[in-house]
């Protein structure tokens, strides 16, 4: 075969999902039918979730100097400023980026497509996926490139990155169920001066809908999203000046414009493909799921889709693990997508109904609810696991198993693993321990008990180890992430829970490792280029 995986589509989610498979030794060819990365869009929302994978690549720093932390949302009605909902530090002990970052998808892709550069691999620009042909062991498939010619190549999986008209959907015949809303929105990038409070983000809730106003980098830069006005969208040549004055009546004369850069219309769906895999072909991102943009969430959504691919992709391709192994992308990402679309879906239905009850709701009540209930820490740490995508949990995968006697409230297998700062030496400094755990690897970690050999579990130069010596500051932090003493936990290379328990069971691993995750001995001759000899655990 020329490669192991065919990603299609040059996207975020298609850059995220090449960039793990190549830091992880896997033949990779990434496509994409445009000329080149795209400089206008849409998606403007970093969620934590993805500045920790981001982390991994080592470009999270970068991203946070484009970015815009935001510290407050503020809301909006009938002109009138009626709430502000602080977010700089809502999701603090929970994520060491513990806010939501403003940076549009043209600077994430431009990032990824370095980091992807920095590993030797070019994105093949124009060349368009025509056809597919699969067989027990690969897939044909047609390129098609911008002089016209066509030629075939033969891999061994397919990844359709290639957003909602999705060309490795539709060839692989998944349907994508669903529906557009009645809805035409606008997106603009703008210099502007108004009422909005700097820095922040600004939503305003009017009778027949919303005005989502972003901060950008640079002085008065602002991305604004909204809905047309009914009366408008019908018009197939509307211009962004012919929206304004809806924003004005709204927001109120103060709001002027210096110039606009970028105008641009459509349509949201909401719409979920029948099934993620059919065969040797896998759909992730917008290909896989569509919907409405509230919470931020589709972008993250496609990066965390193909994050949770790459590493099963990794061990099957390298024949370190059976097939079956990716039955398991589908379980646990069809549900998060599921639940992303009802949630979503609701939270759309509550800011455009033409209801009257729902317009009062919308206008006189709805910031009123939000600012109350966000003084409260407990409601303030569930909305920010929710947005954060950190509360995402695949408790119910075959992935996932917890050994007798683990504690009901502890961290439970199928749960992202909780983010530390540890003494993971003794007298040490306190270091964070996400910046230990690699991504390539599985984590074991062991906790409140001496160590046990692990050379046996199967996983030889796939495993590193880290033991959490005793001590009172580690005692402190491990008692507010409700981790027990004993207890251990083997962490998948997506720094998800696999197993989990309280004394080390080198049986019971060994099971986990051969049963759910289906691994076999590494092959001689074929290893990764990325993996490094296993770290044997010391006493405590």
């Amino acid at each position: 075969m020329e490669t192991d995986v065919l990603v299609v589509g040059a996207g975020p989610t298609g850059l995220m999902l090449a960039n793990q498979l190549r830091r992880r030794g896997v033949r990779t060819m990434i496509i994409d039918r445009h000329a080149g990365p795209t400089l206008q869009t849409r998606a403007i929302g970093v969620q934590a979730r993805t500045l920790e994978i981001y982390s991994h690549l080592g470009i999270a720093d970068r991203a946070l100097e484009l970015g815009k932390r935001t510290t407050g949302a503020n809301l909006w009605a009938r002109g009138r400023h009626t709430a502000r909902i602080p977010l700089g530090d809502i999701g603090r002990d929970l994520s060491p980026y513990p806010f939501v970052l403003i940076l549009g998808q043209d600077d994430n892709e431009r990032l990824l497509g370095e980091a992807l550069r920095n590993q030797g691999m070019e994105v093949s620009w124009s060349t368009e996926l025509v056809g597919l042909t699969q067989s027990p062991d690969q897939v044909t498939a047609k390129l098609q490139h911008a002089d016209g010619t066509v030629r075939e190549t033969t891999v061994a999986w397919v990844a359709g990155c290639d957003g909602a008209r999705s060309s490795v959907r539709e060839l692989s015949g998944i349907q994508f169920l669903g529906a557009p809303y009645e809805h035409v929105f606008f997106v603009a990038d703008t210099r502007a001066t108004g009422p909005m409070v700097p820095d922040e983000i600004n939503v305003y809730l009017w009778a027949d809908g919303f005005h989502l106003i972003f901060p950008m980098r640079g002085e008065n830069h602002w991305r604004i999203v909204g809905i047309v006005p009914p009366a408008l969208r019908g018009k197939s040549d509307l211009t962004f000046d012919e929206v304004v004055p809806s924003m004005r009546q709204e927001a109120g004369t103060a709001l002027t414009f210096q110039e606009c850069t970028w105008f641009s219309t459509y349509r949201i769906h909401h719409r979920r493909a029948e099934r993620f895999r059919d065969r040797r072909c896998f759909v992730l991102g917008d290909a896989a799921h569509v919907h409405s943009p509230v919470g931020a969430q589709g972008m993250n959504t496609g990066l965390q889709d193909s994050y949770n691919l790459a590493w099963k992709l990794a061990l099957v391709t390298s024949g370190r693990a059976s097939e079956g192994l990716l039955d398991s992308y589908a379980e646990e990402r069809i549900p998060v997508a599921q639940r992303l679309l009802s949630s979503t879906d609701r939270g759309f239905s509550v800011i455009v109904s033409n209801n009257g009850m729902a317009k009062v709701f919308r206008t006189q009540i709805l910031a009123k609810i939000m600012a109350r209930a966000m003084h409260f820490e407990r409601i303030r740490k569930l909305a920010f696991r929710t947005v954060s995508q950190i509360g995402i949990k695949y408790r119910k995968s075959f992935l996932s198993e917890n050994l007798p006697g683990l504690a009901e409230k502890a961290p439970r297998a199928g749960d992202r693993f909780p983010w530390l700062r540890l003494k993971l030496e003794p007298n040490g400094s306190i270091e964070d321990l996400f910046g230990k755990l690699d991504d390539t690897r599985f984590n074991l970690i062991v906790i409140g008990q001496p160590s046990r050999p692990h050379g046996a579990l199967g996983l030889d130069d796939l495993l590193r180890a880290h033991v959490v010596p005793s001590d009172p500051h580690n005692d402190q932090e491990l008692a507010r992430a409700r981790i027990p003493q004993p207890s251990f936990f083997l962490l998948r290379p997506d720094c998800y829970i696999g197993l989990a328990g309280t004394h080390f069971d080198a049986d019971a691993a060994v099971r986990y490792v051969s049963g759910r995750l289906k691994l076999r001995p590494p092959k001689l001759g074929r290893s990764s280029p990325r993996i490094e000899s296993e770290t044997r655990l010391e006493p405590v």
